[in-house]
């Protein structure tokens, strides 16, 4: 087996169901993202989103002011093409990004902020390895965000190390 530093880095970017992502539990702060209320809410929504009413975007933090419906249907359609089109890993933000801030999409500025924080290599919705003592590498706050807002698909990312001759995850 090559030695680590020689490993290939692979970014995946994977479409999956909000609700199948862990609950943030590390958050600490804006007011409007913690509480016992306000994470009951958000573990009845994953066990039964049609019977907890999605929030609309408000004005409390700048998670909270974004439409994430909006903003994760283009990244997560987006993505789709990219894959479609056989854009590798590594390329898809920018594929994602190009779109977004050359206008192809006519969206107010902070959704696509929103949107390139989905998509942006090192910037996207990342979980934490599982002996971690923490659930999200990066992206609780986006994620607590879509869950009260009640958004249906977003985009996971996850580095893979690719063995350099074969081509093949590193397990």
């Amino acid at each position: 087996m090559p030695a680590r530093e020689n490993w290939v880095e692979h970014w995946v970017y994977e479409v999956v169901r909000v609700t199948s992502l862990p609950i943030p539990q590390e958050l600490r702060d804006p007011p409007c993202m913690v509480g016992w209320k306000v994470r009951m809410t958000r573990r009845l929504r994953c066990l039964a989103p049609r019977f907890i009413p999605a929030q609309r975007p408000r004005e409390c933090c700048w998670h909270h002011q974004v439409d994430w419906r909006l903003a994760a249907d283009i990244a997560v359609d987006l993505v789709r093409r990219a894959h479609k089109a056989g854009v590798p890993g590594e390329d898809i933000g920018d594929y994602v990004m190009e779109r977004v801030l050359d206008g192809h999409e006519d969206l107010p500025e902070r959704e696509d902020n929103a949107i390139i924080t989905l998509v942006g290599l090192g910037t996207g919705i990342e979980l934490s390895d599982p002996d971690a003592p923490w659930l999200y590498q990066e992206g609780q706050h986006r994620v607590a965000a879509q869950l009260d807002q009640g958004v249906r698909e977003t985009i996971v990312q996850r580095l893979e190390l690719l063995d350099p001759v074969t081509g093949r995850p590193v397990t």
